[in-house]
């Protein structure tokens, strides 16, 4: 396994004029290598993604407020936490471009794309649709669907990717946060004022289509309203990248160099954690000032408040993963820092797990009745269980052979 441990330092050698002088140490942008904890953190929400995803007997959340939350409400707003985090240190090594982002955020959209492209074809042959250019039927595709998480995820990196152009320290981060909570809040805020409640058929997507097909004298197209939904929940998820790079970014401040300043980080990943709640509650209460209900949040449209929420519970595992397992920002570890390797070596091929585990599970959703998933549903729970299990053992010695063998395997 590649050592992770921080720059050996070289001491001079004692008295006389030809002694050898200590090499300088190199600047700090290129001596900073990955930091353990944030790599294992994305390891544990991978496992956990695709364990999901494999489960052929799963909870499907509601997007209604209130609805049943399942992981993947929960997933989408950590893993754009994570990218943040991720963009934080690339800003901080001088790593990051424009370039950068926008060949990401390219590559996540067509992926998207792609697996949306390819359940078309599977459903418009299981229909019957033929490719027909001529009556304009290309076998399911007119009608593919722009949706799917890895199209809302290139929305956040781009929009995560405009905003870094702005902030490049701690406190510009805060408030770009601050500024993007407001903005997805106020949007949020006129929805429901219009509507009185927000639901899939009312909210800042549908009420932004309908009002321009409206204007136009044309009917509203249900794939065109799905389409800008995703964009809209891409741009929400923007809130938690944000708060990645702000928590990552008050890290950096603190200087993690040496034991004695280990209180510091405590202290900046707590108030990061204080930070986000207090936007949150924020986010959550301001609408009964104009005599609406509270904001609640539904799982379809990432609201402020739900990814504000997830945002503060990852700064305070944060604020204790850091200190614990990375000695510093440089790259190395404590002791416990050799039992994280195994999910930060996960971490590293993210990318990969989630987007083929999802592809499968899209595809095979897609099949004419009676789908494999659906078949292997009806066996009971705990076939389900060891399904997803097995999955996640899979990608987890897959990840251990590439990190080991010093195979890069991320797309």
């Amino acid at each position: 396994m590649t050592s992770t441990s921080a720059t050996t330092r070289v001491m001079p050698a004692a008295g006389g004029r030809g002694a050898r002088r200590a090499p300088r140490r190199p600047a700090r942008g290129k001596r900073i290598g990955r930091v353990v904890s944030l790599d294992a953190a994305r390891g544990l929400l991978v496992l956990a993604t695709v364990a999901w995803l494999a489960a052929p007997r799963r909870p499907v959340p509601a997007s209604e407020p209130w609805g049943a939350i399942g992981i993947d409400a929960l997933a989408m707003p950590a893993f754009a936490l994570v990218a943040g985090c991720a963009f934080a240190m690339a800003q901080h090594r001088d790593w990051t471009s424009g370039g950068r982002v926008a060949l990401r955020s390219l590559l996540l959209l067509g992926l998207g794309l792609l697996l949306s492209a390819l359940v078309a074809l599977i459903a418009g042959a299981t229909a019957g649709v033929p490719f027909d250019p001529g009556t304009g039927t290309f076998g399911g595709l007119e009608r593919m669907p722009v949706a799917g998480p890895l199209v809302q995820l290139a929305v956040a990196i781009a929009a995560l990717g405009f905003l870094g152009l702005l902030a490049r320290s701690w406190s510009a981060w805060v408030a770009a946060l601050a500024i993007a909570a407001l903005v997805g809040s106020g949007a949020l805020w006129l929805s429901s004022g219009l509507c009185g409640a927000l639901s899939d058929v009312c909210s800042p997507a549908t009420l932004l289509v309908g009002g321009i097909a409206d204007a136009a004298g044309a009917p509203t197209d249900p794939l065109v309203v799905l389409a800008v939904s995703t964009v809209v929940a891409g741009l929400g998820l923007a809130v938690p990248a944000a708060a990645g790079a702000a928590l990552v970014h008050g890290f950096l401040r603190a200087r993690s160099v040496t034991g004695r300043q280990r209180p510091r980080v405590i202290g900046f990943g707590l108030l990061a954690a204080t930070l986000f709640a207090v936007l949150g509650v924020i986010a959550y209460f301001t609408p009964t000032m104009w005599g609406q209900q509270a904001l609640e949040p539904a799982a379809a449209i990432w609201t402020p408040p739900l990814t504000l929420g997830v945002a503060t519970l990852a700064a305070v595992l944060a604020t204790v993963a850091h200190p614990v397992i990375d000695t510093d920002l440089r790259g190395g570890t404590s002791t416990l820092g050799a039992l994280a390797e195994p999910f930060a070596a996960v971490g590293r091929i993210s990318l990969l797990a989630v987007a083929t585990t999802l592809a499968l599970r899209s595809l095979l959703e897609a099949l004419p009745d009676p789908d494999p998933v659906g078949a292997f549903a009806r066996l009971g729970d705990i076939p389900s269980v060891v399904l997803a299990l097995v999955v996640v053992a899979a990608w987890l010695a897959l990840a251990l052979w590439a990190d080991r063998s010093g195979r890069r395997l991320r797309p």
